[in-house]
């Protein structure tokens, strides 16, 4: 499906998103309206027969006439309510189907996707674009949908009541149309500006918020103040475009309503004082029109609230519509495994491997690339930044797949694993240990789906990070806050490790795990990390060397290459390694 017929058909796949337990409802939205139109088309006939009595003189039929349209006002009171709650019911249901299934998708994209969008953008997505859709289909669509039937029923009635009065109210209808839609496409395009200009704002309160400690601690209210205000008001003025528009196509509904009404009285008087029609007649097309002006007078806004809701829809579905991340990665070769490359009892084997972001495929991370890691030992990952160090952590948790090479996992290609099993297999810890919002106890279960207590209270030993816990008033019920800002960055650590420990998978990588963090908690989470790595396939990657001197090897990477392997005491002995001056460099400084 190409974009344009995506776009086109975000109306439709609206009402896809439909579940069964909406039927009922939009049943009873549909007799509801249709006992509007029929109630509307009685009280036409009445102030016909109500005025022709009048003009005969007939009081009796006028008060029963009178007694009857009581009866009709008392069931509109009733119908009314009624109609809106089941609006906001089955549009609540349908906008909440489509909240599940864009967050359903955004769990289910290649890591790649996210790269390219920023959090405050998809945030928009699930938040704002949602609320478009849901206010569109509650307050909007439903309700024209009504006034659809209810103008097709008058109109039809019209006809057959007086005809040549009746044309009047249709051509006002047709020329009312034609205005809407001739505006419908400006609005879609200048709704889409403002859901995007509704992102960019989100993208950028969101950074403000994460960093209010810097915004704090420079003084830069007023500077990041003035850069949120013109973001605010750049939604402003696209939304007062809009509405300039909007304001545009309500005058002309009203202006061609109030010719078409001046029509049908003009012609009304002249067929009346000319013995064709009665007056009731006139005064009951007049009453009919109503139907038609209510058609009228929702267009307007419909069409503005359609195709601002369109433009929302369609970003939402720009996302559902991604590619999934597959089960399986298909290399870009046809063998899995390309000539050459034996199968190994290693844990892990790169092969040759190349890798570009696709934003800059000329730049390559990792340039043939090759490494054995054996079962069981301890590898570490040393050298510059910017070497490929953490990108062989993404390639290995199988984030991205490689651009050529192969990559083995137990003596199989990484394209014979699924993606599942690899990530299951493997225990990753990384720089800034990440913190869901909840407890502690629920932080560590992550771990291990069904963990028991006891369990999570023994990873949390192992991690050294129990003695902390316990200290605290709630224990494992405390909550750590947003990422997990209620705790120390050591106790961040720890937690992440104890996580890692419950997962129990037999490997492990450790993305400079005890970088951050001051003398006394490295040692406790270093202490961890000695626990958790026995008897494991650990590859650590570290910029403080006093770390990994008991590593059993260390792989040196420099532009995507491994350009030294050994021991700590063999690289120290290589008299102008790229590890011998780096480690010269921290041994100074300390």
């Amino acid at each position: 499906m190409n974009k344009q017929s995506k776009k086109s058909s975000s109306f439709i796949r609206i009402f896809k998103s439909m579940e069964k337990a909406v039927i009922p409802y939009m049943i009873g939205l549909f007799i509801l309206a249709l006992m509007s139109m029929l109630i509307q088309i009685l009280i036409a006939t009445m102030f016909k027969d109500m005025f022709d009595a009048i003009a005969k003189e007939q009081l009796d039929d006028m008060f029963d006439t009178i007694k009857f349209y009581g009866i009709i006002v008392v069931t509109i009171f009733a119908i009314n309510p009624l109609f809106a709650y089941m609006a906001q019911k089955s549009a609540a249901i349908t906008t909440g189907n489509i909240r599940n299934a864009l967050f359903l998708k955004m769990e289910r994209l290649p890591v790649s996707f996210f790269k390219k969008h920023h959090s405050g953008d998809l945030v928009s997505r699930l938040t704002n674009d949602t609320v478009e859709v849901e206010k569109s289909y509650s307050q909007y669509f439903i309700n024209f949908a009504f006034q659809i039937m209810t103008g097709i029923g008058t109109t039809i009635y019209m006809f057959y009541i007086e005809w040549r009065l009746a044309t009047f109210a249709l051509i006002g209808g047709l020329i009312t149309l034609f205005i809407n839609v001739f505006y419908s496409k400006i609005l879609r395009h200048i709704s889409g500006e403002v859901q995007q200009k509704l992102s960019n704002l989100t993208e950028r309160l969101t950074n403000l918020l994460g960093g209010v400690h810097v915004i704090r601690s420079f003084n830069l209210q007023a500077v990041i103040l003035g850069k949120f205000i013109n973001k605010n008001d750049d939604v402003y003025q696209t939304s007062l475009k809009r509405v300039k528009h909007q304001s545009v196509i309500s005058a002309l509904n009203t202006f061609v309503g109030l010719i078409s009404f001046i029509g049908i009285a003009t012609a009304g008087s002249y067929l009346a004082i000319n013995g064709q029609i009665s007056v009731g007649v006139i005064v009951a097309v007049v009453q009919l029109q109503n139907g038609i002006n209510g058609l009228v007078r929702t267009l307007g806004p419909f069409v503005t609230q359609l195709q601002s809701s369109l433009a929302a829809a369609d970003r939402i579905f720009e996302v559902i519509d991604e590619d999934e991340e597959p089960e399986q990665y298909k290399l870009p070769y046809k063998n899995r495994v390309r000539e050459g490359v034996k199968t190994s009892d290693d844990a892990i084997v790169f092969h040759n491997v190349e890798f570009s972001y696709e934003d800059d495929p000329a730049a390559k991370i990792l340039d043939q690339l090759s490494l054995s890691v054996s079962k069981g030992k301890v590898y570490a990952l040393a050298g510059p930044s910017g070497g490929g160090k953490s990108t062989l952590f993404k390639l290995l948790l199988n984030f991205y797949p490689p651009n050529n090479g192969t990559i083995m996992i137990d003596g199989k290609c990484i394209s014979e694993h699924k993606i599942k099993d690899i990530r299951t297999n493997i225990a990753y810890v990384p720089q800034d240990a990440y913190l869901f919002s909840g407890s502690i106890r629920d932080n560590i279960a992550y771990g291990k789906k069904g963990a028991t207590y006891d369990e999570i209270k023994q990873a949390a030993k192992l991690a050294n990070a129990s003695k902390f816990i316990e200290q605290m008033e709630d224990g494992y019920e405390t909550l750590v806050g947003e990422r997990g800002a209620d705790l120390s960055g050591g106790q961040r650590q720890r937690i992440a490790i104890a996580r890692a420990i419950l997962k129990d998978a037999p490997i492990l990588l450790l993305d400079e795990a005890t970088s951050a963090l001051d003398t006394e908690s490295e040692s406790l989470v270093q202490d961890a990390l000695n626990k958790l790595m026995v008897g494991r396939t650990t590859l650590v990657i570290a910029h403080r060397l006093s770390t990994i001197q008991g590593a059993d090897q260390i792989l040196v990477l420099a532009e995507g290459r491994i350009v030294e392997q050994g021991t700590h005491q063999e690289l120290i002995n290589m008299k102008t390694g790229i590890y011998q001056t780096l480690y010269n460099k921290q041994f100074k400084q300390t």
